[in-house]
Parts: structure tokens; C-alpha cells; sequence
């Protein structure tokens, strides 16, 4: 059983070893608002149905709780004396729910965003559910996310078992449309494998959601989709077995996942000026600015620094531990995966497959990929 979500403790198997890896990072689950097959989730939230109860998806929304809706309503600008402004932009807002209970608003959208509700997103669902049993289903945040994670069997990538599930998300916050990836996770480890491939995502045209459930057509497009998908990611990743690498095209794959920090505006707008360029009084508040903004840049640096030093020792392990993969693309792309799956931090989408985390794993991925092609 795989828990995608990240927070106060996880536990993953190896060589039939339990081992807790500790993290300081909450879960930003809304409420309790998730629901698994089978186990007990690490953080304690939410509910367990039994692994021989057959959901549906409009059932698994339905007691995950996340069958709230959202609508999008125009923004105006209130001037001092009253008056309001017309503007371009619109809210999205969710509607109330018991724990709060006043409408949220969500994000800030252009006319063009559409609403889908989350009814009608289950009703879209259920028929791909039931070649594909529900395995977990949750929202994150306040509502900006709602999920679920279909349970596509199992499979041998690189010699070792992984499971295989197909992750539904509707992004309400406007930074993305709904997705639907392919994902598989190794077993030995529990790592979520994100690759980022345009190929392991299936597009679905949401111009027939009023009909969605009756159009045939429409279902036997996106199982053929999910099939091909299915096989492209895997072969991608079989793929990365089949190069050894020297150290510079290990570290290319390490700086793609972890880029430098960026300089602050302040200290990149103010390189080459000198002493004599500007006033007295102007070159001493530059010379204190840059010194707090070099300062704040060296942290950040440290900070990549230390995390690519991490992915570097969890290479070794893997090298040691796996010596037929040792220095493939999948063994660098393995490291940054659990790295990203496991290290301390914040980070804000508090999950294995949103946000930064995942963002350094497609981008390792991808680079692993330049070496075998």
C-alpha cells in the first residue's frame, strides 16, 4: 500500500526491514479529507475502507468528503469613497463547509478558467474506476486541490516490483487544468516516481462533461490513452537502466534536479557599479544592501548545496545496495526521487507528487532521459 502525502513520519520497507524516516513537514490535508483502501494512513486522518469494498469514484468523493462546490464570481475594486471598479479578473470561491464556514476564496483566475465540479468530475470518473479500483481520494490545502489515485496492478521496472496508479487532480487554485499521470512507486522503498514526461499524462476534453457519462467514444479514447501511456513511462524508465555514467553526467542530472539559487534582484541590479559611480551616501546603502542580499543568497545556495550533498549519499547507497544499476541514470534519478520523498523542509503543496518536490524530480528525470536516447 503507497500514501503519497508526506508529513510527521514514514514508513517504508526494506530487505523486509520497517524503517521510520522522520520529517518535519505537516501534511496540508483539508480537514480529514482523504480516505485510503486497505491500511491506516501514517498521519492518522481520515478513513479506511476495506480492501474488498469496490468504490467507484463519486462514491470515494462522496465519503472523502470533497464533493464541495467552487464557482468563479468577477473582482472589483473598492475606491476610498465607495466606488467600484470593473476588473478583468474573477475569484474562484469555494462554498462553505462545516469546519469553515464561510465561502473561501481560493485564487484569482481570468474569464477564460471554467469551474468543474467535483459531482460532475465523478461522474466522469466512474467509468474509468471501474477497470481501475479508487485507491485513495483527498483534497489539500482549503479546497485548491481535490484527488484520487486509481489502482492501475503491478509491474517490473528495472527487475523490481512496482506499483502502478494513475493520479486524478483537479488544480483549483488556478495554476493548472485537471491532469490525469500515470505514477508508478518502487515497492522496496516506497519512492513516488514522478517523471515530469509530457507522455505519462493523458489529455481529456472537458467540452463533454454535460454528456460525459453516456459518450462511449469519449471512454474508449481515454482507455486507449491510458494504455499506451502505461507502456511509454515504463519503457522510458526501463530505459535509464541502460547507460553507465562518468561523474560530469552525474552531476548534470544532480544540477538539473538542484539549479543554482538565483540572485536577488538587488544584488544582480547593483554588480558593476563602483565607488565612484554614485553619491557617498548612495554607495554606503549599496555597499549594506548587498551585504545582507550576498548573504541571503549564500543561504539559499547552502541550502542547494546540502541537498544535492544528500542525493550524492543516497547514490551511494543505491550503488552499493543495487551494483547492476550502479551509476545508470536510474540510480541518479532513484537518489534525487527518495532525497525529495524524505528529506527535512517546508514545502507548501506538502506532498510526494506537488509542488518543488515533484518539480526536481521531473527535472532529474528528464535529464536522465538526454543520457540514453
Amino acid at each position: 500500500m503507497t500514501y503519497f502525502l508526506t508529513g510527521d513520519k514514514v514508513i517504508s520497507v526494506k530487505n523486509k526491514n520497517l524503517v521510520e524516516k522522520e520529517i518535519n513537514m505537516p501534511a496540508t490535508l483539508f480537514g480529514e479529507r482523504f480516505i485510503s483502501r486497505r491500511e491506516p494512513a501514517w498521519h492518522g486522518l481520515g478513513e479506511v475502507f476495506n480492501k474488498d469494498l469496490k468504490l467507484n469514484a463519486s462514491e470515494a468523493m462522496t465519503k472523502a468528503d470533497i464533493l464541495f462546490g467552487i464557482n468563479k464570481y468577477p473582482q472589483v475594486v473598492k475606491m476610498e469613497d465607495g466606488t467600484e471598479l470593473a476588473t478583468e479578473s474573477f475569484a474562484v470561491v469555494r462554498d462553505p463547509v462545516a469546519e469553515d464556514p464561510n465561502p473561501r476564496v481560493l485564487a484569482t483566475v481570468g474569464n477564460d478558467w471554467t469551474a468543474i465540479q467535483a459531482k460532475e468530475l465523478g461522474k466522469m470518473l466512474d467509468p474509468i474506476s471501474e477497470k481501475f479500483p479508487i485507491e485513495t481520494a483527498g483534497a489539500i490545502g482549503k479546497g485548491e486541490k481535490i484527488f484520487v489515485t486509481m489502482d492501475a496492478g503491478e509491474s517490473t521496472i528495472a527487475g523490481e516490483d512496482h506499483e502502478l496508479y494513475w493520479l486524478v487532480t483537479d488544480h483549483r487554485d488556478g495554476t493548472g487544468a485537471l491532469t490525469v499521470a500515470f505514477t508508478p512507486v518502487r515497492v522496496v522503498c516506497q519512492n513516488t516516481l514522478v517523471t515530469g514526461l509530457r507522455s505519462s499524462k493523458i489529455s481529456i476534453n472537458l467540452k463533454h462533461t454535460k454528456s460525459i457519462q453516456n459518450d462511449a467514444a469519449f471512454y474508449l479514447d481515454i482507455f486507449g490513452q491510458m494504455t499506451k501511456t502505461q507502456e511509454s513511462v515504463v519503457t522510458a524508465m526501463n530505459s535509464l537502466t541502460k547507460a553507465t555514467l562518468v561523474e560530469r553526467q552525474v552531476e548534470a542530472i544532480l544540477s538539473a534536479a538542484y539549479p543554482n539559487a538565483s540572485q536577488p534582484t538587488k544584488l544582480n541590479h547593483t554588480n558593476g557599479i563602483s565607488v565612484g559611480d554614485v553619491p557617498p551616501i548612495v554607495w554606503n546603502r549599496i555597499l549594506s544592501d548587498r551585504k545582507e542580499q550576498k548573504e541571503l543568497w549564500e543561504k539559499r545556495q547552502a541550502r542547494v548545496d546540502r541537498i544535492k550533498d544528500n542525493a550524492k549519499e543516497r547514490l551511494d547507497v543505491f550503488n552499493q545496495d543495487f551494483l547492476k544499476y550502479a551509476n545508470t541514470p536510474w540510480a541518479v534519478y532513484n537518489a534525487i526521487v527518495e532525497t525529495e520523498d524524505y528529506r527535512r523542509g517546508w514545502d507548501g503543496s506538502g506532498t510526494a507528487l506537488y509542488g518543488q518536490r515533484a518539480n526536481a524530480k521531473a527535472r532529474a528525470f528528464n535529464s536522465a532521459l538526454n543520457f540514453v536516447k
